[in-house]
């Protein structure tokens, strides 16, 4: 929630147009084989062999808190593109909510980190968005990176901002065997998946979560072992948007919960009010099951 999701219409298209080449105004995303010092990036390249380490930093024209203003005064929300061999992947938000971090011109960030010198990628002041339950930034670049065929390809960024690109970059990547990234990939999952938790509630309404867990006990969860209501306040749904009539309301909740094999996660599912015809809200319903998210059972709060 709170995030430009009205963008993903468009950045599919604009991603394919990332490039390599920063222009005027534009700045850089560079890559090494090693860890990268912000302060001195040394041992650059655009040119790896395949199962080699890919470490990158994005060098903005501004600080983040300038190029983003007045949305960049708690975290400044970066929306990463990239393309494999011009073809578009899906991109997500990197979050980067330590205030020191939004005052820099720069941006550490892991694509195919060593595990043990992976340490842009567990920094708690960057958070990275999921798809269908894989995180992304190292975790995603890894997986595309082990599903490549014999031969060169090429990998561009870009962070993009309603059609502006903050930092682009690319890097060419060659070989006939790509499987040491599966394995890579695996390690980092379970690395992920390790360090995780439950998102954080934002509302306490101890009425409404236990309303939430009937429901879903309702819609065959074996069990509901933590709930949190993820969002701030109701969410209004109108009829065609803008100020045409409120159709129904709706709210975010983390919902965890031990499936038959005793492994845990949790699901971030959506709840809806119907606006009745003479006002007010109906019975809460259950709408929308999110996909489930692997996390360890003693990282979810009792």
């Amino acid at each position: 929630m709170g995030r430009h999701v009205w963008q993903w219409g468009i950045v599919l298209v604009l991603a394919a147009t990332c490039g390599a080449g920063a222009r005027a105004g534009q700045g850089t995303i560079v890559c090494s084989k090693e860890p990268i010092d912000p302060a001195n990036p040394q041992n650059l390249t655009r040119s790896f062999q395949a199962g080699d380490s890919i470490y990158g930093l994005m060098q903005p024209r501004q600080t983040w808190r300038e190029l983003y203003g007045d949305k960049a005064k708690e975290q400044a929300m970066l929306l990463l593109m990239w393309t494999l061999d011009g073809q578009p992947k899906v991109g997500g938000y990197i979050t980067v909510v330590k205030p020191a971090y939004i005052d820099s011109k720069t941006l550490v960030f892991d694509v195919a980190p060593a595990l043990a010198r992976m340490t842009a990628y567990r920094d708690p002041g960057v958070e990275y968005d999921q798809h269908r339950g894989i995180k992304k930034g190292a975790c995603q670049f890894t997986l595309e990176l082990s599903q490549l065929k014999p031969g060169k390809h090429t990998v561009e960024f870009c962070i993009l901002d309603f059609g502006e690109k903050h930092v682009v970059g690319s890097f060419d990547i060659e070989g006939q065997d790509y499987s040491a990234y599966a394995k890579l990939h695996e390690q980092i999952k379970a690395d992920v998946t390790g360090a995780r938790t439950l998102p954080a509630a934002q509302k306490t309404d101890k009425a409404m979560e236990d309303e939430m867990r009937k429901l879903l006990l309702n819609a065959g969860w074996p069990n509901v072992l933590r709930l949190n209501i993820v969002d701030k306040d109701w969410w209004i749904d109108r009829e065609a948007g803008g100020d045409s009539p409120v159709k129904s309301r709706h709210m975010d909740a983390a919902a965890a919960c031990k499936d038959k094999d005793g492994k845990c996660y949790y699901r971030v599912c959506t709840f809806h009010q119907q606006r009745q015809v003479g006002g007010g809200f109906g019975a809460l319903e259950l709408t929308h099951q999110g996909i489930p998210v692997p996390i360890p059972e003693e990282n979810i709060p009792k």
